[in-house]
């Protein structure tokens, strides 16, 4: 049950960036990151967590594939009353897409 939830949540949050005009393709295994998204020359990668934040070790690990790759990585997490937070990892900022 919790992985159709998590699967629903990636389609939730893919569906919000193609709808601000990113092209989006959906990782296959999804780890560590679930989506890449692209848009005039921006690459975003996105994991997505419904109903918990990342363990500080996948945090490291999601910086670290930021670094290496030269781009912004965004943590989506669906909170407890539905609401979909967007976090930069490396600024902690809330990523607007």
């Amino acid at each position: 049950m919790s992985y159709r939830r998590g699967r629903r949540f990636e389609y939730e949050v893919r569906d919000l960036f193609r709808s601000r005009g990113w092209l989006v393709i959906r990782a296959a295994a999804s780890k560590p990151i679930d989506l890449v998204c692209l848009k005039a020359g921006t690459a975003v990668l996105v994991e997505c967590k419904y109903n918990e934040r990342p363990s500080r070790s996948e945090l490291e690990q999601i910086r670290s594939i930021s670094q290496s790759a030269g781009v912004a990585v965004v943590v989506a997490v669906k909170e407890k009353r539905g609401k979909v937070s967007l976090i930069d990892v490396n600024t902690g900022d809330e990523f607007v897409p």
